[in-house]
């Protein structure tokens, strides 16, 4: 044991005790010097700077309550689910009226989520200010499907989507239709949070990830107008633009392919905007077991290259989104979600090969401190600047040990995940539509 630990600890006093530390760095950690850490300092300035934004400036009240429509989109959630979802929106503390309508996907076959729907719509229905619908599709035409047909029938003047297994905070309205004052608003992207969190450790480290990786990094790079994702779990849309933009593609990660569309379409009309609204707040449910994990991040990670890369690789050009977005996107877009996995892999692969085991360990050592500095620094921040329940939050800190490992193994899947979207196109056997309308998508 000591042959091994003995030349591990002299690899790293050996390091700090000569003057190589800066080439060991530069050797060793490239693309965090070059590429990760620019970025980090990126967000973070525009952190500082939205939350500077919405303590000094003046907030405008809304002088009117619109009707806000709230689709719900289901295929085969159970009734707790599904009352969750409900009871979340018709307690929402907003003085105008909500028109909460669920689409049901395949309702023939999922006649028991229908009955289950109509026996909530009945114990509801007295609900102050809230008219419950319910649209009930007999054939499966998937999630885009249902959130277009959403679209076609909501009266509202603002669109709130939310899937069946989130559930939504009392005041998350109300502070979204603020936004909608200015008209140039056209979406607001909300902060999704992990609702059974306190599940195992895989939940309280997927929570920890929506906080630091989703929601501290959307309130930063809003700022510099480069939205990543308006989440089809909860999105907010002005009803009569995104019908001009033609709702959803058919396909699988229609919430990334309608954000890029937008994007380009802002930069032929560069009024319009999309903000991000911290404390509208969506609870989702995070997958419990590793299996389940793992095929949720097969589809994500997938269909970022099937987006990005098959459907809008056009999109990377500055006569369509300009020349600002087109760096930006591309650095956290080509860079960060579809390089960095491939060379952290390849990296690692490198270390294998080339050292010995006690050097690579020594510098396994020195990635996981550099990665924990990391996240912890994100994590206060994010407590200080972003969390609208710190308190809560504070309950997580003993899990940022962790998390380094945890991202550094998600990253190596999701290098996998890519990996197989380009030689066997995997988002074709996503669950998200039926095979033949994946199959019809471009």
């Amino acid at each position: 044991m000591n042959d091994f630990f003995y030349p591990v600890y002299v690899y790293l006093i050996t390091i700090f005790k000569t003057d190589n530390l800066w080439f060991f760095v530069t050797f060793f950690f490239p693309f965090v010097i070059l590429l990760e850490l620019p970025f980090y300092t990126i967000t973070l300035l525009y952190v500082i700077k939205g939350w500077l934004r919405i303590h000094f400036e003046k907030e405008i009240p809304s002088a009117s309550y619109p009707l806000v429509s709230v689709v719900i989109t289901a295929y085969s959630e159970s009734k707790e689910e599904l009352e969750i979802s409900l009871r979340s929106v018709v307690e929402q503390l907003y003085p105008g009226k909500i028109e909460l309508l669920f689409v049901i996907d395949d309702a023939i076959r999922n006649y028991k989520t229908v009955l289950s729907m109509k026996q909530l719509a009945c114990k509801y229905k007295d609900t102050k200010n809230c008219l419950i619908r319910i649209i009930e599709k007999k054939t499966r035409g998937g999630h885009a499907s249902s959130m277009n047909l959403g679209l076609k029938m909501a009266r509202g003047e603002i669109l709130v989507m939310i899937d069946a297994d989130t559930s939504i905070d009392n005041l998350s309205i109300r502070k979204i239709v603020k936004h909608f004052i200015d008209p140039n608003v056209v979406a607001v992207s909300g902060a999704i949070r992990v609702r059974n969190w306190y599940e195992n450790f895989l939940t309280k480290l997927q929570a920890l990830e929506y906080m630091l990786g989703i929601q501290l990094g959307r309130f930063g790079l809003t700022e510099i107008n480069i939205t990543n994702n308006i989440s089809g779990a909860f999105g907010i849309f002005r009803t009569s633009f995104l019908r001009q933009m033609g709702g959803w593609m058919s396909g699988t990660a229609e919430d990334l392919d309608l954000t890029l569309r937008i994007h380009a379409y802002c930069r032929r009309y560069p009024q319009f905007k999309i903000v991000n609204e911290p404390e509208a707040v969506a609870w989702t449910v995070a997958p419990s077991t590793l299996k389940r994990l793992l095929k949720q991040r097969m589809r994500w990670d997938g269909d970022l290259y099937y987006i990005y890369i098959r459907r809008h690789w056009r999109m990377f050009s500055s006569k369509i989104m300009g020349g600002k977005k087109v760096f930006l996107f591309s650095w956290y877009a080509l860079y960060y979600q579809l390089m960095l996995p491939f060379l952290i892999l390849l990296y690692y692969l490198y270390l294998l090969i080339r050292f010995d085991l006690p050097t690579m360990a020594a510098v396994s050592i020195l990635v996981y401190s550099y990665y924990f500095a990391a996240t912890f620094f994100l994590y206060i921040i994010f407590l200080l600047l972003v969390s609208e329940r710190p308190k809560l939050d504070l309950k997580l800190i003993g899990w940022i040990v962790v998390t380094p490992i945890y991202q550094q193994f998600i990253r190596t899947m999701t290098a996998l995940f890519i990996m197989n979207e380009i030689l066997f196109k995997g988002h074709q056997d996503t669950t998200m539509a039926p095979w033949w309308v994946i199959r019809k998508s471009k």
